[in-house]
């Protein structure tokens, strides 16, 4: 492997069965780990060979197989590593590097690896994303405005870059969305256009409220200013949206403002065992609150801001907060409590409560204390209940 690039490095890329011309940014869905390798294996030593640069970004707990899966394809690794003509990232120190992902910086680190390939005297660098890391509790709209963004950063600039996703792990309907924002996808080794590359109007425009309601309020975002952050025209804003009204209730349904989804995922994940929930929905309120730097519950912001209830968003509100209380009865009366409904409604009132709190003080510690307070509710009310539930408690 050497720096010194032949004349044909700018020219075509081999991927699969066909060749990456002037649209660079692909899509690869692949059946599992051995479909990847044997489809990007080639392509990563063809790239080296011809004196480019090889940038990886992986699980942290499969660096050192994926080194050895190089290797053994013939890849001098150590050699590639110490010139830094190879680099095997880990999700830590990119997608993940400021402790959850944040699309501008990510499209940022993207740029600069790049930009430094060339300034250590690659004419281009050939990038591969395992995108496993998407799969914890990223809302898929925020990886659409992210490929958006990728795509768009990379036009100008000769370097393929490959996202590779895992067609076992990720669920199909979110795969068609994904695959339709890259130009190109590789689907078992065939290489194939796909018309897209670029998110729809409409998906810009909730990007742009879920980005710029949690931050400035509801109130202190115009039209103008979400016109702007969509890079749409105002005819097309209201041709999707007929008032900002509409924006706003459409942003309190768009998944990446349903933030209890994503909390009760992790923490049905998390608990060990059904007794474990409650106190597991607290520690995953704690750290998405962490994550979110603090800006508190969308739904009770808004209630906070829109008092009329006529306006159309306090019926979104209202059904939100009860879908949440729903969820907690349910989980309480499976596990043979009594009072279930009076139960779910004093949790929620306790979630609320150190929600609003944690956010006021840029800390986790009202909802620790919440979730504390929350324990001894259930081991009161567990004195009529089965034995395991107070065993737990």
């Amino acid at each position: 492997m050497s720096a010194q690039a032949d004349h044909g490095a700018t020219g075509p890329v081999q991927l699969g069965s066909g060749e990456l011309r002037q649209r660079r940014h692909v899509c690869g869905l692949f059946d599992g780990p051995e479909d990847s390798y044997r489809t990007l294996l080639p392509f990563i030593a063809d790239g080296l060979q011809r004196g480019e640069r090889a940038l990886h970004i992986v699980d942290p707990a499969v660096r050192p197989r994926h080194l050895e899966r190089l290797a053994a394809a013939g890849i001098d690794v150590e050699q590639g590593l110490e010139s830094g003509q190879l680099e095997v990232a880990t999700w830590d120190g990119a997608y993940l590097r400021t402790g959850r992902f944040d699309g501008a910086d990510m499209v940022a680190f993207v740029r600069d690896a790049l930009e430094a390939g060339r300034g250590m005297g690659y004419p281009r660098t050939r990038a591969i994303g395992y995108m496993e890391w998407a799969l914890a509790d990223l809302p898929v709209g925020e990886l659409l405005a992210y490929e958006s963004e990728i795509d768009a950063a990379l036009r100008d600039l000769p370097d393929p870059v490959v996202c590779a996703y895992d067609l076992e792990r990720h669920a199909a309907g979110r795969l068609v969305r994904i695959l339709g924002v890259h130009p190109i996808g590789i689907i078992g080794g065939e290489l194939q256009a796909t018309g897209g590359g670029q998110v729809q109007p409409k998906e810009r425009i909730l990007k742009a409220a879920s980005d710029l309601f949690p931050r400035r309020g509801i109130g202190a975002t115009g039209v103008d200013t979400l016109i702007k952050a969509a890079g749409v025209a105002k005819a097309t804003f209201y041709r999707h949206f007929r008032s900002k009204d509409d924006l706003i209730v459409a942003w309190l349904l768009d998944e990446r403002t349903r933030w209890f989804d994503r909390v009760q995922l992790i923490a049905e994940e998390s608990a060990d065992s059904p007794d474990e929930l409650v106190p597991a929905l607290f520690d995953a309120v704690a750290g998405w609150l962490q994550a979110d730097d603090y800006r508190g519950c969308p739904y009770l912001n808004t209630a906070a801001e829109i008092v009329d209830e006529s306006h159309p968003a306090r019926r979104v509100l209202r059904d939100y907060l009860a879908e949440i209380e729903a969820y907690l009865r349910q989980a309480l009366a499976s596990r043979g409590y009594r009072r279930p409904g009076a139960l779910a409604a004093e949790l929620q009132t306790l979630l609320a409560g150190g929600i609003s709190l944690a956010a006021a003080r840029g800390s986790t510690a009202p909802v620790m204390t919440a979730r504390t307070a929350a324990l001894r509710l259930l081991r009161d009310a567990a004195g009529d209940e089965p034995e395991s539930v107070t065993g737990a408690a």
